[in-house]
């Protein structure tokens, strides 16, 4: 329920966006496309988790794993200007993936992937969005 009410309160902010290009994708497309998709997919999440079946089961919230990643989530905003998109996206994906995954997965195999991931990623999104959409995103110290 958390993730649609944030999801929709997105949706109406990336609404108030100028479009900002005369031709072609604005600034606003990008916002509005995922903060829809993420509405989409929590809905779905919220559907399919109330007609799942529960046989009586407590299901477990695991408050560690929540409060760690809304302060990874804080400091991902807070250090996303000065540190730069590519360099603070690394190393958020790279602690998200690890605190994802139970500590029985958490091999050298894995940490390697999670590294991969965690570089291949950032620095695709930065390039599409710079030779794409033509929309520069925070390079912070690398510029």
């Amino acid at each position: 329920m958390v993730l649609v009410v944030s999801g929709l309160a997105l949706w109406i902010s990336a609404q108030s966006i100028p479009v900002g290009a005369a031709m072609g994708k604005g600034g606003d497309f990008m916002p509005k496309l995922c903060s829809g998709i993420w509405l989409a997919i929590s809905i779905l999440m919220l559907v399919t988790g109330l007609m799942e079946k529960n046989d009586g089961e407590k299901s477990r919230f695991n408050a560690t794993g929540f409060f760690t990643t809304l302060l990874l989530l804080f400091a991902y905003i807070l250090l996303l200007k000065p540190v730069g998109f590519v360099i603070t996206s690394i190393v958020y994906m790279f602690i998200q993936m690890c605190l994802f995954v139970p500590k029985t997965l958490l091999t050298k195999k894995s940490l390697i992937l999670f590294g991969v991931i965690s570089v291949v990623l950032p620095i695709a999104v930065n390039l599409l969005f710079v030779n794409v959409f033509s929309l520069i995103l925070p390079a912070g110290i690398l510029s």
